[in-house]
């Protein structure tokens, strides 16, 4: 298990990396607003909010407190996928395997 979080931590690195690149050369609102023009960018914001879906879906099965899956999943569509990942890096030191790190609830039951 320790080899995810080694993957998740350089995958964050690389995704802060580029983030504090981007803020240093463009407005995000104004580069949102760019993108959301063109028709692919639009696509991209699109498979971007379905992965976040997704994965908030995800969350919110796995996690036992409904409280702390609200704000892990508000933490996710504010900030997106650095928050995945700091999820899975969070999580990953108590599981035993990636089936449960995964589905935790399906590994309990067997």
């Amino acid at each position: 298990m320790r080899i995810v979080i080694i993957v998740c931590g350089v995958l964050l690195g690389l995704l802060m990396a580029g983030i504090i690149s981007a803020a240093g050369q463009a407005n995000v609102l104004t580069s949102l607003v760019a993108m959301a023009r063109d028709p692919w960018g639009l696509v991209t914001l699109l498979d971007l909010g379905v992965g976040l879906m997704f994965v908030a879906a995800w969350i919110a099965l796995v996690e036992p407190s409904p409280l702390r899956a609200a704000a892990w999943i508000a933490a996710l569509f504010v900030l997106g996928n650095v928050v995945t990942l700091l999820y899975l890096i969070c999580h990953t030191p108590r599981a035993r395997s990636l089936r449960e790190l995964v589905l935790p609830a399906a590994a309990s039951r067997r």
